[in-house]
């Protein structure tokens, strides 16, 4: 006679603690909304940057300071290509010191370069030296390495569960997207109410203001009130770093969900690099670029819980499909569009929003799964490495869609000051944008398609772990 396999809810248990029954009985998977909370506040500093770096600052560098659009463009893309180097490494060091240097720690030390940064690359004016704006987005980029994959790592280990994992990089996706409308919210008051020729470098200003305020504060409550570990390894992983690197590259879902996150980040560099021009002289709505972002911003906060009860009921690839899909039709929305209609481009942009949070917090969300494929192989506990993986790919598609799209305007001819005046080559902008967006959208659909872990698959995993001899070792 067949012994009684384990409930759901001893499944659970066992996943919270390990070997130690007693302590399994006692816990649940769910964390409080106080713990979430406190555990996502550092995105909102963090995301906030992405704003100014993507949308604003490219475009006040090239037009504003001077630099020009080649130029800016090639030192944005390379500040991202540093982070190749910069991120794995970072996973690996995390991984090695984390019976040492708790991962959250990782936040405080990564927010130090981080705020130096800030204030030498929002606060300059006049005549800016390619070296010096190089240097301190070197500086910006190392410390958002830090504080990104201590913050993932951290959240994937707060839970075994498939969808708690969804709800606490959910969190994290708010947090993310309340920063990027905080941080809007100043640089819109001074597209309203400020002189038109200070508005590049006052809403510039207003942003660095923010994100310096907001950095300590959000790092100490995450530190203080943030939730445990259940999963911290209480000794250094012991495989070299290239080993561990080719027992990642065996994983086809791994591969499958860096392409898709690749393409997302091209996808968002090249829109959000163009969508000053693209809103501004395209469209001809200047000094709205702002208003339009942050609109876009609250929808995507508002759908954020949406896109939760959806990965619930449908799985999280097949919501991450969703997203890319939206995101095709916003492309062709932005080749239609006629010039002057500010209500239909806001609708719009409103529609393409969204499906923006869930693009960006899904693939973190799955990545846990894909974490549990690794324990199982490696029998080692190598969060960082892999979440620096995911940040790799993200940053280095947002700096390479900065590098081509500004590379594409420049091959076309797109001059912005002499746009603005005349209108030449505006059409190279919307190319850009439109057919950037579709392209991307099917290779995301493309590369998420048939996913190999869905919940039952997880599940199985996680009776890997527990050394369940009914359960077979799960294929790559």
């Amino acid at each position: 006679m067949h012994a009684r396999g384990p409930t759901n809810r001893e499944r659970r248990n066992a996943e919270v603690g390990g070997n130690n029954a007693a302590v399994c009985a006692s816990q649940t998977n769910a964390l409080s909304r106080r713990a979430i909370i406190a555990l996502s506040l550092p995105a909102l500093p963090m995301y906030a940057l992405m704003v100014p770096l993507a949308v604003f600052l490219p475009a006040y560098y090239a037009e504003s300071l001077g630099i020009g659009m080649a130029a800016a463009g090639t030192i944005f893309a390379l500040g991202r290509v540093f982070d190749v180097v910069t991120d794995p490494f970072a996973g690996v060091m995390m991984d090695r010191l984390q019976h040492l240097v708790r991962r959250q720690w990782w936040l405080g030390i990564g927010a130090v370069p981080i705020a130096l940064a800030v204030v030498n690359l929002f606060f300059v004016a006049g005549d800016v030296s390619t070296g010096r704006l190089f240097f301190w987005l070197l500086c910006l980029y190392l410390g958002w390495t830090l504080m990104s994959v201590a913050l993932f790592s951290w959240a994937a280990e707060t839970s075994h569960d498939y969808h708690e994992r969804s709800r606490v990089m959910a969190g994290i996706q708010a947090a993310n997207s309340l920063g990027s409308v905080l941080v809007l919210v100043l640089p819109v008051a001074v597209e309203w109410l400020g002189a038109a020729g200070e508005v590049g470098e006052l809403r510039v200003r207003s942003m660095g203001t923010l994100i310096l305020l907001a950095l300590p504060v959000s790092v100490f409550l995450a530190l203080r009130f943030g939730p445990p570990s259940r999963t911290r390894a209480e000794r250094a992983t012991r495989i070299p770093f290239w080993q561990g690197v080719g027992i990642a590259a065996r994983s086809s879902a791994l591969r499958r969900l860096l392409a898709a996150d690749f393409a997302i980040g091209l996808s968002l560099g090249i829109g959000t690099s163009m969508a000053v021009f693209f809103i501004e002289i395209v469209l001809g709505h200047p000094g709205r670029a702002g208003t339009i972002q942050l609109l876009s911003l609250l929808v995507g906060l508002v759908f954020v819980p949406l896109w939760v009860v959806f990965a619930r009921r449908f799985e999280k690839h097949r919501a991450l499909g969703v997203t890319a899909i939206l995101s095709g039709f916003g492309g062709l929305f932005a080749l239609w569009v006629p010039a002057g209609n500010f209500a239909l481009y806001l609708v719009g942009s409103l529609v393409l929003a969204m499906g923006i949070g869930g693009m960006q917090f899904l693939p973190r969300a799955i990545m846990a799964d894909v974490l549990d494929h690794d324990r199982v192989e490696s029998g080692e506990e190598r969060a960082g490495l892999y979440y620096a993986f995911l940040t790799t790919t993200l940053k280095v598609g947002l700096g390479a869609g900065i590098a081509v799209a500004f590379y594409l305007a420049d091959l076309g001819g797109f001059d912005p000051g002499a746009a603005r005046a005349t209108g030449e080559g505006v059409h190279i902008v919307r190319y850009i944008t439109g057919v950037s967006s579709v392209v991307m959208a099917l290779a995301c659909l493309l590369a998420i398609w048939r996913f190999p872990l869905d919940r039952e698959a997880q599940a199985t995993l996680r009776r890997a772990l527990q050394g369940s001899n009914q359960v077979t070792r799960p294929p790559r």
